[in-house]
């Protein structure tokens, strides 16, 4: 039986239509206890030209993917909103779908990018959160995996009664899409991948990638910023930039709050907020605004308080965390050698000073039960056996988040069946359409309205670059 959509009663949704879908709590027990999904639809507005549904996965473990649908309202070109439903999902256990809660502490909130002491005293502090959120959910955290999702997105399907169905997947989303079409590529309509995860760094090698693209992206800005030195005043140079940066996080670990654009932040926010700004080159001027303001006091911007409160105005919920903690942890092993995280981290200081200590400290999937070891599903390998009729996989050339290594290893795996497209000379964390880059808009709109991909992969060398 077909969902029944209504009107959407909470005010992010407000205008959208929302429905729950039963899912298994354990896919290979489809007869036991089901847990109900939160979806969120902008239906085709011209019905008479519909193409399908447009599914939009979580672009991060714990992020609500309903809350993409708005967003994406906002941005997407008028044909692509005419003839497609926008169809957003909270994923098992988080958001609207079963959210979970561990009792965690705001600050836990944040354990990915927590500030660490060192590294026996950071594996102290993941591993408390673990104890503590098995002991809270310790029967549902196991079946809180990527593979569930990809299952569920196809529980999704055959519940909106759609024989094929077309996903639009950022990051985390791009990972879930890659996994579903793995599983279930024949009932794969258009299927877009954009700022793609290496499907080889699933998850360790991503904290370590994370640290080296976040220097790299740091690097970039800083340049900008030296060019900028009469207007920012945080230095002529990119080290002298760099130094004002290091010398503003370290006074934020001293002190625990110090004010940033009105926000009282401590170093572990400082660089979260850091790392997200860089994370688009769009928002370039927003940061400088931002650590001018911090730097050397008086106010930012109303633009660039807009921005951060766009950003992280509605906070993180625990159950965004707690997901995090379980598809992190639980899709795959993690290193359990304490001296392996004490040599990364050592490594990490010395080449990628601004997070990379954090990124290469020990995080919970190291204190994961070992009895679940042997309980995790074997990960589908990508290959010629998907059989997506298409994929087209979309990258910036400076994304930080999801390094561009990712979109070309997942293209050489579905070497038989995708195109690459790439944002030459800029930095962004989900391109299309967000960040406005002309070339890569109008070859996705043109795949999504037609399904036929491009002859060949394409590199559009001008856009939104922020090098100059």
């Amino acid at each position: 039986m077909h969902p029944t959509w209504r009107p959407a009663t909470e005010e992010a949704l407000a205008g959208l239509d929302f429905t729950t879908v039963a899912v298994p709590l354990d896919h290979a027990d489809t007869e036991g206890r089901s847990i109900e999904l939160a979806l969120a639809r902008h239906p085709a507005r011209t019905p008479t030209r519909r193409l399908g549904t447009l599914l939009v996965p979580p672009d991060d473990p714990g992020n609500r993917g309903t809350l993409l649908v708005p967003q994406l309202v906002a941005k997407l070109p008028t044909p692509v909103l005419d003839q497609y439903d926008i169809v957003g999902f909270d994923h098992r256990f988080s958001g609207r779908s079963h959210p979970l809660s561990c009792g965690l502490t705001p600050d836990q909130w944040l354990w990915i990018f927590h500030t660490p002491e060192d590294a026996d005293t950071e594996a102290r502090y993941q591993q408390r959160i673990v104890e503590r959120c098995f002991r809270e959910a310790g029967d549902l955290l196991p079946h809180l995996t990527s593979w569930a999702i990809a299952h569920d997105i196809e529980v999704i399907r055959r519940a909106l009664g759609e024989e094929r169905i077309s996903l639009l997947g950022y990051s985390y989303g791009s990972h879930l899409g890659a996994l579903w079409t793995q599983l279930y590529g024949a009932h794969a309509d258009r299927v877009v991948l954009d700022s793609v995860i290496d499907p080889d760094s699933v998850w360790r090698r991503m904290f370590l990638d994370y640290a080296a693209s976040c220097e790299a992206a740091l690097g970039r800005w800083s340049a900008w910023a030296a060019r900028r030195h009469e207007e920012l005043a945080l230095g002529a140079t990119p080290t002298a930039v760099r130094e004002a940066v290091a010398r503003l996080t370290a006074r934020a670990d001293r002190e625990q709050h110090i004010e940033v654009a009105g926000l009282p932040v401590d170093g572990t926010m400082l660089r979260l907020l850091t790392m997200v700004l860089l994370g688009d080159d769009l928002a370039w001027g927003f940061l400088g605004d931002v650590l001018r303001a911090a730097v050397h006091g008086g106010q930012a911007s109303q633009e660039a308080r807009r921005a951060l409160g766009a950003m992280f105005g509605r906070g993180k919920e625990e159950s965004g965390a707690v997901a995090q903690l379980a598809v992190l942890g639980g899709d795959a092993p993690w290193p359990r050698d304490p001296a392996g995280y004490r040599r990364d981290m050592a490594a990490a200081a010395e080449r990628h000073p601004f997070i990379g200590p954090a990124m290469a400290a020990p995080k919970a999937g190291a204190f994961w039960p070992r009895e679940l070891d042997g309980r995790r599903p074997s990960a589908p390998a990508f290959g010629r056996d998907n059989h997506a009729e298409s994929v087209l996989l979309v990258r910036a050339e400076h994304a930080m988040f999801t390094p561009a290594r990712g979109a070309a290893r997942l293209r050489e795996l579905l070497a038989h069946n995708s195109r690459l497209v790439t944002a030459a000379g800029t930095g962004a964390h989900r391109v299309f359409p967000f960040h406005g880059h002309p070339g890569v808009d109008g070859t996705v709109t043109e795949y999504l309205l037609t399904g036929k991909l491009p002859d060949t992969d394409l590199t559009f060398t001008t856009g939104h670059g922020r090098d100059a």
